[in-house]
């Protein structure tokens, strides 16, 4: 086996234990010790730096770059790799009608997140469902470029608002009942994992990801050592390399040693 000189990780279900809200604490481990022996550590999720920031997940692993967005963004050593940014004056047009008819929504920008909370009913439904910490309020937000604007609407309320995307040609993703994410590109975690190895010199033979869910699928096709943990969706075990135990029972830790990495 070719030595591995970087781990790409999701964080929720594979990293992040939703049961218990906390970190695998094995699993915390294991990248620690890789991270010692020269292992380049990259969180690759659908997350925003603002919400892997707020559950200190930079405080718990020294990782080196970050695939964020589910690929809308990639840093390393400091520097950002690229981030696509919705177009300033589309991201104007959308907040202009956001505000008039009366929305809330969140504009989600390279490290930041900002949210303007019309409603706080169906703010509350969606972060009692969904474990994030809270945005800033839209009254700090000095302009920055979004990668992205999630908005709280059900769809009942959305025919103009995706008739709007629709002609700024933004893609539009429903993910929630009450919430949908309009970005620029479709993105795909893949993108962010090929941005790396070019900055790296790295192939895919030298590397390794960690995932469950079906966004995980793009991540795993681009390395050879692709790791689905025991708990993830059918598709993802298929596409993957290996298939490793459930995160309750250590599974990320386990394929670290079983591939020999620690």
């Amino acid at each position: 086996m070719e030595k591995i000189k970087a781990i790409f990780c999701d964080f929720d279900w594979t990293l992040f234990d939703h049961k218990t809200r906390s970190f695998n604490i094995k699993g915390v481990e294991g990248l620690g010790k890789a991270h010692e022996k020269g292992v380049k550590l990259i969180i690759n999720s659908a997350r925003s730096y603002h919400s892997l920031r707020g559950l200190r997940t930079f405080d718990v692993i020294p990782f080196d770059g970050f695939v964020v967005s589910n690929g809308g963004a990639a840093l390393l050593d400091g520097g950002v790799l690229y981030a696509d940014y919705i177009d300033e004056k589309k991201a104007s047009a959308i907040k202009a009608y956001l505000d008039s008819n009366g929305f809330s929504y969140n504009l989600i920008t390279l490290h930041d997140s900002f949210l303007r909370n019309a409603e706080e009913r169906i703010i509350e439904d969606f972060y009692r469902v969904f474990y994030e910490p809270r945005p800033f309020d839209i009254a700090a937000y000095s302009g920055e470029r979004p990668l992205a604007i999630q908005v709280f609407a059900y769809e009942k309320d959305e025919g103009p608002l995706k008739q709007l995307s629709a002609s700024l040609g933004l893609v539009y993703n429903r993910f929630a009942e009450n919430a949908v994410e309009l970005t620029p590109i479709e993105f795909k975690k893949s993108k962010g994992v090929d941005a790396i190895f070019k900055a790296m010199g790295l192939s895919k033979e030298e590397a390794m990801a960690f995932g469950d869910d079906l966004n995980d699928i793009p991540m795993f096709e681009s390395v050879k050592y692709s790791v689905c943990l025991g708990n993830g969706k059918k598709e993802a075990k298929e596409a993957a390399y290996y298939v490793t135990d459930p995160i309750d029972e250590d599974g990320l830790s386990k394929a670290l040693f079983h591939f020999g990495v620690i």
